[in-house]
């Protein structure tokens, strides 16, 4: 068995004691991630670390902690949305936290004719770090984004799909098809629209597409393939009207893939964030006030659909204060 280089030994040490943090359900508190942060930037500066570097006067708390410094070293690492705002600072579980992973740092056993190069390794233990934030933190919060009924509903829900797209879990295929089953609610109440999983999309069903309305199949895609064209050329045999729903970026990749095959004119391929904006925008007979209740009952019924249908509750869009207020007077 080969053993651990010096830089690997460190970072399967954070690994183990990050993963002994962990609660019993799994989660994971945000002062074990800020104090990995800041340790992790304090081996730059040489190891062991002293008792004189970790603490701040009468060892109250973590030298260096704040809500800033943690942006910095996540803003270094590629991670710009906002974490902490004072990074656990004011926390005295931050000051044991930030302790414990310090004290196991320094016991990582390095043979004294290895070298180690520690900011190099510092650096990698913030990249570790940095990953268990947007993993622990940022993947299971709600999709936030701002949701501006001025702007048209299209890039309201192009803002919402960008939003998905920075998770790294990339959830953009779920949001979107949970998106498109919510308009489809909202436009045919009375019609049973279809409420699968997103990842059982592929799954046998009596539905000619994700979703199905009177003889109209409609596929919703981020990433439209040539399997899929030959789904729809199945749905004009079967006497079904197929309809692509794609990001915008994509309508000329699927246009082209079904022009391949002969198909351009028997296929409709559109652009699902215009598909979904318009068409709420039209329900709201392209009233201002009206626009603004059509998006807040989108939100609304979108989060309904992830809280019956998906095991992933994360996917839900956190709904800013005035779709609250608007729906709570219904």
């Amino acid at each position: 068995m080969n053993e651990l280089n010096p830089t690997e030994s460190y970072l399967e040490a954070a690994k183990n004691w990050y993963e002994s943090e962990r609660a019993g359900n799994g989660s994971m508190y945000t002062n074990v991630m800020n104090a990995g942060l800041i340790v992790s930037r304090m081996m730059a500066d040489g190891m062991p670390i002293t008792d004189e570097r970790l603490y701040s006067e009468g060892k109250s708390q973590v030298r260096g902690l704040s809500g800033p410094a943690i942006a910095k070293i996540l803003e270094q690492h590629g991670e710009k949305r906002i974490f902490t705002r004072e990074g656990g600072r004011t926390s005295r579980g931050t000051v044991l936290l930030a302790a414990a992973i310090r004290d196991v740092l320094n016991k990582v056993y390095i043979p004294e004719n290895i070298h180690v190069d520690v900011v190099n390794t510092s650096f990698l233990l913030e990249a570790f770090f940095t990953k268990c934030v947007r993993l622990d933190y940022f993947d299971k919060q709600r999709i936030t984004v701002d949701i501006d009924h001025t702007k048209p509903l299209s890039n309201v829900v192009s803002d919402i799909l960008k939003a998905a797209a920075e998770r790294s879990d990339k959830p953009t295929g779920a949001v979107l098809q949970h998106l498109v089953g919510a308009k489809l609610q909202l436009r045919f109440p009375e019609e049973k629209i279809g409420s699968d999983r997103a990842n059982a999309a592929d799954m046998h069903t009596d539905r000619e597409g994700d979703f199905q309305v009177g003889t109209t199949a409609f596929h919703v895609t981020t990433a439209p393939m040539e399997k899929l064209i030959s789904r729809c050329v199945e749905n004009k045999r079967a006497g079904y009207r197929p309809v692509i729903l794609t990001l915008e970026s994509k309508v000329q990749a699927a246009r082209q893939m079904a022009d391949n095959v002969g198909m351009s004119e028997q296929i409709s391929v559109q652009s699902a964030e215009i598909f979904i904006g318009t068409n709420i925008e039209e329900i709201s007979t392209y009233d201002g006030d009206r626009i603004r209740e059509g998006l807040a009952w989108l939100i609304r019924t979108y989060n309904s659909r992830i809280e019956k249908i998906e095991i992933d509750k994360s996917l839900k869009i956190d709904e800013p204060r005035w779709i609250i207020n608007l729906l709570t007077k219904e």
